[in-house]
């Protein structure tokens, strides 16, 4: 596996993955969930769009965009399929990209009922700064120095 910057070539396995790691979350909320709502297309000339991927097969991809000030988001992280190290990989390399973009933090947001993604991300350092309804969302917003 290897995690590279994403080409408009990768952009369908983006998709694909979004949907098969995502899809489940749609009962939870009562809505479509705000990754599959990205415009993935865009985020390649907008935003940082990285792929976790073996060929031209995406398990996973990154969606990383600039903040003010010392931090950059973590927008999206998905990988597919669960239980691979493939977020893990990922979670670490949006960690080392950040710190070498000179930023010193990582923030996130992530849906109040997504109890298993937070508690992942608590696992890793992050902590709950804010609770914020947004967009149609209730969601938690967390951060850790890096």
């Amino acid at each position: 596996m290897e995690i590279r910057r994403a080409t408009l070539q990768d952009a369908p396995g983006v998709y694909a993955c979004c949907v098969a790691a995502f899809k489940d979350y749609i009962p939870l909320i009562g809505q479509t969930p705000g990754p599959m709502k990205e415009d993935y297309c865009q985020a390649l000339d907008r935003h940082h769009l990285f792929v976790a991927a073996e060929g031209d097969r995406v398990l996973g991809y990154l969606l990383v965009k600039d903040g003010d000030g010392d931090f950059m988001w973590m927008d999206v992280l998905a990988a597919e399929p669960k239980g691979t190290g493939v977020g893990r990989a990922l979670l670490a390399f949006c960690e080392d990209f950040i710190r070498a973009q000179g930023k010193h933090q990582c923030r996130l947001y992530t849906h109040v009922k997504y109890v298993r993604s937070q508690q992942i991300y608590l696992r890793q350092g992050y902590e709950i700064y804010a609770r914020i309804q947004e967009d149609g969302f209730d969601r938690y917003y967390m951060k850790k120095d890096l």
